[in-house]
Parts: C-alpha cells; structure tokens; sequence
C-alpha cells in the first residue's frame, strides 16, 4: 500500500502545505498512515515546471531523507503528483519509485494485482505485435502505466474520452484475470494525467477530493480536519478537465458503461 495525492490549481503556488506542513501531509502519512503504518520504500514528486515536468524522487523513506524537506518547501506549480511507497510488487530501488513520467504522462498507483506475472504474461501474450511494453523497475504500476500508453499511442488516441474508455478495458481485463477468491486483493487507486485533464479510480483502497473555485486536490486521506474533503465512492473514476471541478463516474463491470456525475 502506498499513499499519494495530487494538486491542480489555476495558478502555481508553493505546495509545501499539502506534502510537507499540514496535520495529515504526506510526509506525515510517509511515518504513519490511517492504517497505522509507514510508507517507507521510497518517496517522489512530479510537477510541472515552465513547460516541462520536472521528476524527483528517491529510494529512502521521506521521513529519513534530509533532501525531502529543502524539496518539499521549493516545490511552487500548479501541477502536482506527490507519492509515497510501501512495495507490494518490485524491489525497493529508485526505478520501482513513483511517479512514473512519460513524455507528457505523469502516473502513480496505490494499490496491488495479485498474481501479478501471470497478469502480465497474460497481457504480453496477446499485444499487437507492433506494441511493445518497456519498463525500466519491476512493478505493475509500471507496467501498467506503459501498457496504457501503449495503446493510446497505438490507436493514435488522445482525448480525455479516449483515455477513459481504455483505462476501464484495462480495468476490466485485470478484474477478469483476477481469481474471485483474490478480488479483495485486487486494489486499483491510481491517477493518470497529461497536464491538459486528469482522471484517476478508486479500488479497494480510500480516496478523498476537495475542490474550490481555484484548485482541486485528490489524495489517499484527507490531509486536514476540515470538512471541505468528500470520498470518491468504491469502484469510481474521478475526471477533471479544468482545476476546481470533478466528475464521478461508476463503474460496474457487470455493465459495459459509465454513468457520469458531475459534482462542482
């Protein structure tokens, strides 16, 4: 299990409350997390800078690492991934550290897949023999990520409804591998985004959002006492396409379809 949260503003800002100062930050979950335990396999942020996205991260944990605090407080954008681990699948090592970062595509995952290289031998099995999955670490949040990005560049996809729509077959692939009586373990927060939306599922782990007109924030736990936090229901994407507006959509993979619910 790991912990994360994003921020995406209209405009940049120093974010060093969110990862560093308040009650619940980051860093505070990166020592002790809802569940009572550390994230301590490592810690890394991935922000927009100018026009580039700038990566950072390392192998220790946050809590013991001198570089995260001068980081943490220097970190001024309007686009934030912001991620501590716990392994479930993957050494501990700078490579297997999120966010992953691919041209545009930024990505980090709390979560697990059970039999997770039988899941991908399953996947490579049955690629497009001009689609090839290049990760440099060991996870599946890597793999996935890649297998994702792979189709979109396969289908020349680009638009947020495109997006969608392969990440709910990519869902509903895993779920189908997954044996029942391992479903439970099957845990699928993640956030996926290209600077131009954001789109992100909750499974099997918790996931919070707060919005206000300038920003929104998506995390693992609500990083303050404030009531402004709602919970993105079990089993549900949450979509922006502009900071300081969300939309819920469900996923039932009994059905072969979305149901949108715009909250703002």
């Amino acid at each position: 299990m790991c912990r994360f949260l994003v921020y995406w503003g209209k405009r940049p800002q120093n974010l060093s409350r969110w990862i560093l100062d308040e009650e619940n930050s980051l860093f505070k979950q990166s020592q002790n997390d809802c569940t009572n335990r550390p994230n301590p396999h490592g810690w890394g942020f991935a922000y927009q800078n100018g026009g580039e996205i700038k990566l950072i991260k390392n192998a220790k944990p946050a809590f013991e690492d001198q570089e995260y605090f001068p980081i943490a407080k220097e970190i001024h954008s309007n686009l934030l991934f912001a991620h501590v681990r716990r392994k479930s699948q993957g050494v501990v090592s700078y490579e297997n550290t999120h966010p992953f970062v691919q041209d545009r595509w930024m990505f980090m995952h709390n979560g697990n897949v059970p039999d997770f290289n039988q899941s991908k031998t399953e996947i490579l099995n049955n690629l497009p023999k001009d689609c090839k999955i290049q990760t440099l670490g060991s996870t599946d949040s890597e793999f996935l990520f890649n297998y994702f990005l792979c189709r979109m560049k396969k289908d020349q996809m680009s638009s947020l409804e495109d997006a969608l729509n392969i990440i709910y077959t990519i869902i509903c692939q895993l779920v189908e591998m997954t044996p029942v009586d391992e479903q439970n373990q099957l845990a699928l927060n993640f956030m996926l985004t290209n600077g131009d939306f954001l789109i992100g599922f909750r499974r099997n782990r918790t996931l919070y959002y707060r919005i206000t007109e300038n920003d929104t924030i998506i995390s693992s736990e609500k990083l303050d006492s404030m009531n402004h936090w709602n919970e993105v229901p079990e089993n549900h994407f949450i979509i922006a396409s502009k900071p300081g507006q969300v939309e819920l959509a469900s996923k039932d993979i009994a059905l072969t379809k979305l149901e949108y619910h715009h909250t703002c």
